[in-house]
C-alpha cells in the first residue's frame, strides 16, 4: 500500500513531454498509468510509476533536470488538503508542521520531518520505498515542489540557506543553484531544505480558517469516507446562508473536481443533494425552535430566496408547515430567546464571510 501517490502529482507532465516532442500517452502507457487520471486528486498511481516515467523522460529526452522542470510547472495545490492546511495555517511554523505531518495523505510512500537547531530549521524529504527506480529524479521533483510550497507560504522571495541532496549532481551544479536560489550540496546524508529558524514565528494571513479546520479534520480522520462526508456537510452548513452551498463552490474549496466529490460521496452511500437537504432540515429545526427568528429569516438562512419554498420543504420534512413546527418545538420551552438570537446572529456573520470567500475564491 505504501507504493502510492496522488495522481495530481502527474499534473503538467503530458504538456512537458509534448514540449520535448514526446508522446505523453505512450510514455504513460509504458509505466501502466491511464492518461485519464492525470491531475486527479481522488486517484492514486504507483509511486514507482511516477519515479520511472520521470527517469525515462530524463534519459530519453536528454534532459537530466526533467524532475526540476516538471516541479517548476506544477502548482503547490497538487498536494490537495495538505496545501489547504499549509496555506491557511496561523504561522509559518504551523504551515511547515502540517506539510511534514500530513505528507503521507498525498503519498504514503513519502516521509517528511522537521529538524530544529538553535539558528536553523531543516525540512527533510525521504521515501519509505527501498527499491525505487530513478530515485534521484523523483527526489528532485519532490524537492522542487517543496520549494514551491514554501514560496506559497513565505512569498516568492523566499530563499533557503541551503539545499542538500543525497545523490550526486545529475546536471551542471549551476542548474541547481539557479533553480533553488541558494547553495546546493550533493551526496549529503539527507535531502534537506535548510532555512533560518526565525521565519517559523512569522504570522500568516489565514485565507480561510474553516478551510484549514476542515482540511485537518479530513486528513486526521480514521475513516476516510466518513471524514470526507463530514467535511462536505460542514462546508454546506456554513455556506447555506450565503447561497453558496453548491457543488461547484464546495468542490473548489476542497480543491477537487465536482465529479470527484460526487464519487467520494457515492462511495459512502451519500449524495451532495441529500447532504444539502439534510443540512437545511437540521438548520431549519434549530432556527424554528427560536421564536425570535422570523420565518423569512429562517428561509434565508437555509438558502431559500422565498418563504414559500420553506413552507413546501417543511411539509415534506415534517408533514406540517413551518409555523406549526415552531409551535411544536417551542411547546416545551426553548430557553432564552434573546440569547439564542444573539448566538444565531454571531454565527451567521461568520457563515456569510465564508460564503463570500467561496464565491470570490
Amino acid at each position: 500500500m505504501a507504493d502510492l501517490i496522488c495522481a495530481s502529482s502527474l499534473s503538467q507532465l503530458p504538456e512537458l513531454i509534448s514540449e520535448h516532442d514526446g508522446d505523453a500517452h505512450a510514455m504513460l502507457a509504458r509505466v501502466g498509468v491511464d492518461p485519464a487520471v492525470v491531475g486527479a486528486y481522488d486517484r492514486f498511481v504507483p509511486f514507482t510509476a511516477l519515479s520511472t516515467v520521470i527517469g525515462l523522460c530524463a534519459a530519453e529526452f536528454g534532459v537530466p533536470d526533467f524532475g526540476l522542470r516538471l516541479a517548476a510547472r506544477q502548482d503547490p495545490d497538487i498536494l490537495g488538503p495538505v496545501a489547504i492546511a499549509a496555506r491557511n495555517a496561523e504561522t509559518v511554523g504551523d504551515s511547515f508542521q502540517q506539510i511534514s505531518a500530513f505528507a503521507h495523505v498525498y503519498s504514503p510512500a513519502i516521509t517528511a520531518q522537521m529538524h530544529y537547531g538553535e539558528r536553523e530549521v531543516a525540512y527533510e524529504f525521504d521515501t519509505v520505498l527501498q527499491r525505487l527506480p530513478y530515485r534521484p529524479h523523483v527526489v528532485e521533483l519532490a524537492m522542487g515542489v517543496t520549494r514551491s510550497t514554501f514560496r506559497m507560504t513565505l512569498g516568492h522571495e523566499f530563499r533557503a540557506n541551503r539545499i542538500t541532496l543525497a545523490h550526486p549532481a545529475m546536471s551542471d551544479p549551476r542548474v541547481y543553484t539557479d533553480y533553488f536560489g541558494c547553495p546546493v550540496e550533493f551526496e549529503a546524508q539527507a535531502n534537506l531544505v535548510v532555512f533560518p529558524r526565525g521565519v517559523m514565528q512569522q504570522t500568516l494571513r489565514r485565507v480561510d480558517a474553516l478551510a484549514y479546520d476542515v482540511a485537518i479534520r479530513f486528513m486526521t480522520g480514521h475513516d476516510r469516507e466518513t471524514a470526507f462526508v463530514d467535511a462536505v456537510s460542514q462546508l454546506i452548513v456554513r455556506a447555506l446562508p450565503a447561497g453558496a452551498a453548491t457543488l461547484d463552490a464546495v468542490s473548489k474549496l476542497l480543491m477537487m473536481h465536482p465529479r470527484a466529490v460526487q464519487r467520494n460521496l457515492a462511495d459512502d452511500g451519500a449524495t451532495f443533494e441529500q447532504l444539502v437537504d439534510d443540512a437545511r432540515r437540521d438548520l431549519a429545526v434549530s432556527l424554528l425552535a427560536n421564536r425570535g427568528v422570523p420565518l423569512s429569516a429562517v428561509a434565508r438562512q437555509i438558502g431559500y430566496s422565498e418563504q414559500s419554498t420553506l413552507t413546501r420543504s417543511c411539509k415534506r420534512w415534517f408533514g406540517i408547515p413551518p409555523l406549526a413546527k415552531r409551535r411544536e418545538l417551542t411547546a416545551a420551552g426553548a430557553g432564552d430567546p434573546g440569547s439564542q438570537v444573539s448566538g444565531f446572529a454571531a454565527s451567521s456573520g461568520s457563515i456569510r464571510s465564508l460564503g463570500s470567500s467561496m464565491r470570490t475564491s
